[in-house]
């Protein structure tokens, strides 16, 4: 039989009743654990027919209880569901993790309001560089508009601002990145890769970027230049404007392989994609919070946006023929869709 098993990875893991941040459930309906600490469980799931929980695993102890009660929540960055010895969950790169920069010298505020609305006690001066590891951000609420501010909410509570950790900031003095890229405000999509010539080799070099050289004797090939021919897709943007060069003949073939498919996504959405993460060998992929065994790891998946469209959106018009794995992300990161060329399978909706 079957035995599953969840295992707390993270010693700031606090269980839950309800799928919400820490700081806003009082302590009744919150149970410490220990790193390393593991429970046997009935069940578990990460969404149900109302949508996910906020990057919440729920789960049901087989036997007994905690503090009373059979089922609990815990936040996907701090546990991890294994079958028979095998991690089955989080899948890919639902842990990985998001940082707030400010940009410029200011405040943040506990209210979204102009800062003469607001006493001393409510805003904290903050330096140009300051990074926050965030739990989770917003820049909108039921109401609507945030009145230009970002919304957010510190995951470590060492960084806590006056054991705060919900503050706002203004969406022009501070920017979200993943993997050192920015995810909000949401930049403009770059324009399509310059065409590349028809023999590269015959042709003298049309290409301006950075020299980048391939892994297993490939030859050399230019940041600018697209990674198929006449492709929308360059070796700069797989290589993070080639800070990350491809460190084995394998890895260049992934991204060959997969830039190959991203092409026939392009041509069936008809808009362009801005990436926001593709190759991410160590350290990299742990700066992020990446999977153990994620395929960022040897060039084989990438993240995606496209202006104007949901994670979800875009994997159901691509769910009937994309070959390897296609995932949505919870929360705030609803926009993104993961693409890799991994076996075939599917998460998040």
């Amino acid at each position: 039989m079957t035995k599953q098993i969840i295992k707390i990875t993270d010693s700031r893991a606090v269980l839950k009743r309800r799928p919400a941040y820490v700081g806003h459930l009082p302590q009744n309906e919150q149970y410490k654990v220990d790193a390393g600490t593991e429970y046997e469980i009935q069940s578990y799931a990460y969404a149900d027919s109302a949508g996910d929980f906020d990057e919440h695993i729920k789960f049901a102890l087989k036997e007994g209880n905690l503090g009373g009660f059979n089922t609990w929540y815990i936040y996907n960055r701090f546990a991890e569901v294994l079958s028979d010895g095998e991690v089955v969950y989080p899948i890919e790169e639902q842990t990985a993790a998001q940082i707030l920069e400010i940009t410029q010298d200011t405040v943040i505020k506990r209210r979204p309001v102009p800062v003469e609305e607001l006493t001393e006690e409510e805003i904290f001066k903050v330096s140009k560089g300051m990074t926050f590891d965030l739990h989770s951000y917003a820049y909108a609420d039921a109401s609507g508009s945030l009145q230009g501010h970002i919304r957010f909410a510190i995951n470590n509570p060492e960084q806590y601002i006056r054991g705060i950790s919900l503050w706002h900031v203004s969406d022009q003095q501070a920017q979200v990145k993943f993997d050192d890229r920015v995810v909000y405000p949401i930049p403009a999509a770059a324009p399509a890769a310059a065409m590349a010539a028809a023999s590269p080799a015959a042709a003298p070099k049309t290409f301006s970027g950075k020299e980048i050289k391939l892994a297993g004797n490939r030859g050399t090939v230019y940041s600018d230049q697209p990674i198929i021919p006449n492709g929308s897709f360059t070796w700069g943007e797989a290589t993070h404007n080639c800070t990350r060069l491809p460190q084995t003949a394998e890895h260049v073939e992934n991204m060959v392989k997969l830039a190959t498919q991203l092409e026939k996504a392009r041509q069936q959405i008809g808009k362009p994609f801005r990436i926001t993460s593709w190759y991410r060998p160590e350290p990299f992929n742990s700066k992020a919070g990446g999977a153990r065994r994620s395929q960022h790891l040897a060039g084989g998946a990438v993240d995606i946006v496209v202006q104007g469209y949901m994670g979800a959106d875009l994997a159901k018009m691509l769910v009937g023929w994309w070959p390897g794995g296609l995932g949505i992300y919870a929360g705030n990161r609803r926009h993104i869709l993961h693409l890799d060329v991994g076996v075939k399978r599917k998460w998040g909706f």
